[in-house]
């Protein structure tokens, strides 16, 4: 399972990159990636990569834990603690993952 997971990160960084020449390209003068977040010089792209490895990390911290308290050297609650919020990230990631999918189906739609 952390091997499909693992997988999306190389992903994650191209989407970031065409995210990146998407805003680039000005697609509405005057709107600027920086007005809508709180971090100056942070784009979209960087902020869905960087939570996308984010997801990466905290399932790979669950996996850990579960291999841990499999081999007896992890507390049977910290065991549980990683692995539902390894569950959390991963049911966040689809949601996220079929977002973005059903905004790209409704870009392709569109009338030019």
């Amino acid at each position: 399972m952390l091997n499909a997971i693992s997988a999306l990160a190389p992903v994650a960084g191209q989407i970031g990159q065409g995210l990146q020449s998407l805003s680039a390209s000005a697609v509405r003068p005057g709107f600027t990636a920086e007005a809508a977040t709180q971090a100056p010089g942070a784009d979209f792209g960087s902020v869905f990569a960087s939570v996308s490895q984010g997801f990466v990390d905290n399932l790979a911290q669950g996996e850990a834990a579960a291999v841990a308290g499999v081999q007896g050297k992890a507390a049977v609650q910290d065991v549980v603690q990683a692995v539902m919020s390894a569950e959390q990230s991963l049911q966040l990631a689809m949601a996220m993952r079929d977002k973005v999918v059903s905004a790209y189906q409704e870009f392709i739609h569109m009338a030019i």
